[in-house]
């Protein structure tokens, strides 16, 4: 995995992936779009910790003022980010085949979500809770994490070498 995904262009964010890639980065959408109650999944509970510990009325008045705001504004995220997999569609991208797109900044910031926000869903549900709990993963679930891993870390080196240029 030394191959960029992301790279900072002068007109943005270069996304690079192949349609694989773009293939299990779309599924991972649609997996978040079914995640539960955080009484019933624990990705849930893992994407919507308690605000206020140990109060639980602050917490759910925080929830009922801006809970919604925070949905919306997940969703404008994986929305963007579905755009941006279509545009690597459209660019070529089948099989192994790599296809690049050139984004916004903002863009890439959804993506970065995004890709945070699957990840901890995997984990929580594949009972990561720890660094330990790495060690009893499938080695296809570990492979899962290090790849989205390894994406989060590329993509949040882009968005700071943008702060810093830009």
């Amino acid at each position: 995995m030394n191959e960029f995904r992301f790279r900072l262009v002068d007109e943005g964010v270069s996304a690079r992936l192949s349609g694989i890639e773009a293939s299990f980065l779309r599924d991972a959408i649609e997996l978040l779009e079914g995640v539960g109650t955080s009484e019933d999944d624990p990705g849930a509970a893992r994407l919507n910790p308690p605000v206020y510990l140990g109060d639980h009325e602050a917490d759910a008045e925080w929830r009922r003022l801006a809970g919604g705001e925070l949905r919306t504004s997940r969703r404008a995220d994986r929305s963007a980010f579905e755009l941006v997999l279509d545009a690597i569609d459209e660019a070529g991208a089948e099989g192994t085949e790599m296809a690049e797109a050139v984004i916004s900044d903002l863009e890439a910031a959804a993506i970065l979500r995004v890709l945070n926000e699957v990840r901890l869903v995997l984990a929580a549900r594949w009972g990561v809770d720890t660094p330990e709990d790495f060690d009893d993963l499938r080695p296809e679930a570990d492979d899962v994490l290090a790849f989205l891993g390894w994406l989060v870390t590329d993509l949040a080196d882009v968005l700071g070498e943008a702060l810093d240029a830009r």
